[in-house]
């Protein structure tokens, strides 16, 4: 007897009727995709971090308060011209790894609600 295990609890997959083994194969693509998520989200932290890192040994001095064209990184406002070409470019990738960042918890967020929405649909056809 094949089983499915939802959430902790057992269920036998031979009782389900088409619309059921349908939402079993949403399920399974569904966490499928949760992990892959988990894992690119891991890896665009690790990138951020080592960009993170790079940057720090370039920055420059504080910028004087009320300065204009600041840019602020872990509270400390730095004049945005005194980077060098090299700490501009770092700035930008760490920007766009950030935004890359949010997209992937925002997919992450989205395919978590789905996952809910399948098994929620599937334990209602097993009950």
């Amino acid at each position: 007897m094949a089983t499915i295990t939802i959430d902790g609890k057992k269920y036998d997959l031979e009782s389900l009727s088409d619309a059921g083994r349908a939402q079993v194969s949403s399920l399974q693509v569904v966490e499928k995709e949760l992990n892959h998520l988990n894992s690119k989200i891991a890896m665009t932290q690790t990138a951020r971090n080592a960009y993170a890192s790079s940057l720090s040994g370039q920055l420059p001095k504080k910028a004087a308060k009320n300065a204009k064209h600041t840019v602020t990184i872990d509270k400390v406002e730095y004049l945005l011209s005194a980077f060098s070409d090299s700490a501009k470019s770092l700035l930008a990738t760490l920007k766009m790894t950030d935004q890359k960042l949010e997209q992937l918890q925002n997919e992450l967020a989205m395919t978590q609600t789905a996952r809910n929405a399948y098994a929620r649909n599937l334990q209602e056809e097993l009950n």
